[in-house]
């Protein structure tokens, strides 16, 4: 059953950014939603008509908006999708939660912590549910990690280490027009809260998340360039980032985010326990999406690679990697409504990992140890 023969109870979707054009609503969102018998793609929202009735016309349906407030204003809609730039997610998702409406909102949250605490608090005091897009946590080979760590394959982990080259040009300085925003740390779309941030949600999976930290993250390359005229974008925003500390369980942990190409694999994530070590490699630099390469040692034994048993990747919906991580978070979303459990991340989740964000902020600018707790503030 596709979206089109959804049953009556089926969720009401309005996706706010869902332009036929580009963006990750079309390559994601769209994707998703059509493999997924709860939902429905009831109304989208564009900042240009044109291209919302667009959207509206190749999808099947009725209700297209220039505006996101007519949008969430529809009795069709109850869940409010966000993917939009992140300097818009503050006003969009606290429009839609004062309308009523549950809310998926791509990650980050919104630009900084103070932001983040106004949208949870609201969520709160709303009564919503809402979900945030991170897909890590949900990801196969995390979950599976998690399990294996949990069952005690390696002993008790007593620290881990993280090194990531994530390749995408505007890391580097070099920025498509779209993403020139990007340059600017106050829009909250940075190498730190995208590419690092994305990371600390599988770390938390399996290890647990940091308790206290110091942190390095420096601008080295200087300013950007916009790539469609060659035009300089004065860049503050970092593209390497040392961050080194405790996990709340006591695991010793560091994160060496580098922008730029790796000489080996992008990513490489090591988990050395008191009976043996996991290493995880990937090409893409990234822990929340894509193969995962896997091996473990043992004592004397030598390394040997693990596979991750195909029951992790039920339902296999034949989608892109992106769009598979994206079903799965609506996926689990939907049944835990159906049977009122919370195991999708919602905005409380997001709220720690900016809190961990925000850490690594001021330790970077201060030079002091940082602790991460539910009372700091900016």
């Amino acid at each position: 059953m596709t979206y089109s023969q959804a049953t009556p109870r089926a969720i009401g979707v309005g996706i706010v950014g869902a332009s036929a054009e580009r963006g990750w609503a079309k390559a994601a969102h769209v994707p998703a939603l059509r493999t997924l018998e709860a939902f429905q793609i009831r109304a989208v929202s564009t900042t240009r008509m044109e291209s919302a009735t667009a959207t509206a016309q190749q999808l099947g349906i009725d209700l297209a908006f220039d505006t996101h407030l007519a949008l969430v204003e529809r009795s069709e809609v109850d869940l409010v999708g966000v993917a939009v730039k992140v300097p818009e997610h503050h006003r969009i998702v606290s429009d839609a939660l004062s309308a009523g409406k549950m809310v998926y909102c791509e990650w980050p949250l919104a630009r900084n912590l103070a932001e983040a605490e106004k949208l949870t608090a609201l969520a709160r005091e709303r009564g919503a549910r809402t979900l945030i897009g991170l897909q890590g946590a949900l990801h196969p080979p995390i979950q599976f990690l998690s399990d294996i760590v949990r069952q005690g394959l390696i002993g008790r982990p007593i620290s881990t280490s993280i090194r990531a080259h994530p390749t995408e040009e505007m890391w580097t300085g070099r920025f498509d027009a779209p993403f020139a925003f990007m340059a600017r740390a106050e829009h909250g779309a940075t190498f730190l809260s995208i590419a690092l941030g994305h990371a600390l949600e599988p770390l938390a999976r399996v290890l647990g998340t940091f308790e206290s930290l110091s942190a390095i993250a420096a601008n080295q390359r200087g300013d950007g360039v916009r790539l469609s005229d060659g035009e300089t974008l004065a860049k503050d925003v970092p593209d390497e980032i040392i961050v080194a500390g405790l996990l709340e369980n006591g695991i010793v942990a560091s994160m060496h985010y580098s922008a730029g190409q790796p000489a080996g694999p992008a990513m490489v994530w090591e988990i050395q326990g008191t009976e043996g070590s996991l290493r995880i490699e990937t090409a893409t630099g990234y822990l929340h999406f894509g193969d995962l390469v896997i091996t473990v040692c043992r004592g004397r034994d030598p390394m040997r690679r693990l596979a991750v048993p195909p029951a992790y990747f039920a339902p296999d919906r034949h989608l892109g990697p992106g769009a598979a991580g994206v079903a799965r978070l609506y996926a689990q979303f939907a049944r835990d409504i159906a049977d009122g459990s919370s195991v999708a991340p919602d905005f409380s989740v997001a709220l720690e990992r900016h809190r961990v964000l925000n850490a690594i902020t001021r330790s970077a600018k201060t030079g002091r140890r940082q602790h991460v707790s539910p009372s700091e503030a900016l």
